[in-house]
């Protein structure tokens, strides 16, 4: 770990393109000068040239350290470190990171290369959430470690505590629980950067990529709530959805909305353009919590694991009736269970037949 500070201090030093550390870079430089007009004030660097030439030495320095010269390099050394560790105190050690791992055989080790140089050194320890599974997974097992993390607050009070200022999170889950801890990061003020499986190679990466401007076709939304009080929305931007896998009782109050650019895997590789993409998910979410008699929004979502994390952070009690998210069966091509979402954690959701 120091071995790290050190190195990524002197990369630091040497960059003259812009840095999120101009601080860092400034103080290191002035440490370096200050070491450095030390050594020359004392003589330590000098050169002796061989027998023949005009000059046969050359000091940079008198035999006697100069006063005046030795009080500037320790003002030089303190300036420098004043200045980095002033931008350490503002910057460093308030960057977290965690991992989501609630899928068979899903890894629980963060992935430190979606981190700057900096962070790799500095950053707090990384947490993990969820209930590593297995075959066949437990899915009341991850609920109830979920609504613990709920009931301690888990980002605010162990992982962001001490004025923490932004968080890196991403992870594989069931979509169900992807939203829910979404819904987790709703009420934070740090600076959220996710990062995602990219499947064409496997490895993990920030969505630092071109905004390709993915959007949601237009398309009328049906606005018709069931007897239940129930009413739906599918987001199909992963791989289809038919109205024909939609449970029957809902299949006349759901909407399927595609992307303007068709579907597929990690379709959206840019922040800003994820962010948009669950604004408006979230302003159609509105319209339909705000219809007369809705009681429940059920949310059928083929979309990739950052961009349901970012939906659940849309979710809002108080405004937002319950949500109920249901998770896809790729053998069966059907919705066997779901999840409802409310303001007290979340819960397995019984269909009519199974209530019966």
């Amino acid at each position: 770990m120091a071995w790290e500070r050190f190195k990524w201090l002197v990369v630091t030093a040497l960059k003259f393109k812009r840095t999120a550390y101009p601080r860092t870079k400034w103080g290191v430089r002035l440490c370096l000068a200050a070491i450095g007009s030390g050594l020359f004030s004392i003589g330590v660097f000098s050169i002796d040239f061989e027998s023949g030439y005009i000059v046969e030495r050359l000091s940079l320095s008198d035999k006697e350290p100069s006063l005046y010269a030795s009080y500037l390099s320790i003002v030089l050394f303190f300036l420098g470190a004043i200045l980095i560790f002033s931008e350490w105190n503002t910057k460093l050690r308030h960057t977290a990171k965690v991992v989501i791992s609630a899928l068979p055989s899903v890894s629980t080790e963060f992935p430190d290369e979606v981190l700057e140089p900096s962070e790799k050194a500095f950053c707090r320890e990384s947490v993990y959430l969820g209930v590593s599974q297995g075959v066949p997974e437990n899915i009341e097992q991850q609920i109830r470690r979920y609504n613990a993390e709920l009931e301690v607050d888990v980002f605010k009070r162990h992982i962001l505590q001490e004025n923490g200022q932004k968080l890196y999170i991403g992870g594989l889950a069931r979509i169900p629980f992807l939203v829910a801890y979404g819904a987790l990061l709703r009420n934070l003020s740090a600076e959220i950067l996710y990062f995602d499986k990219f499947h064409r190679n496997g490895n993990y990466a920030l969505l630092t990529d071109e905004n390709k401007q993915v959007r949601l076709k237009d398309m009328p939304l049906v606005e018709r709530v069931t007897p239940t009080g129930d009413i739906a929305l599918a987001i199909a931007l992963t791989t289809p959805i038919t109205i024909e896998q939609i449970p029957e009782e809902l299949q006349n109050s759901t909407t399927v909305f595609q992307s303007n650019q068709g579907t597929s895997r990690n379709l959206i590789k840019n922040q800003d353009n994820l962010l948009e993409m669950s604004a408006s998910i979230g302003a159609l979410i509105d319209r339909l919590s705000a219809l007369p008699g809705c009681k429940r929004v059920h949310l059928f979502l083929s979309v990739q694991s950052t961009l349901a994390i970012e939906i659940g952070r849309r979710y809002q009690e108080g405004i937002h009736q319950n949500w109920v998210i249901h998770n896809f069966d790729p053998s069966s091509q059907s919705y066997p269970w779901a999840l409802e979402l409310t303001k007290s954690g979340i819960s397995a959701y019984l269909f009519e037949s199974e209530s019966v």
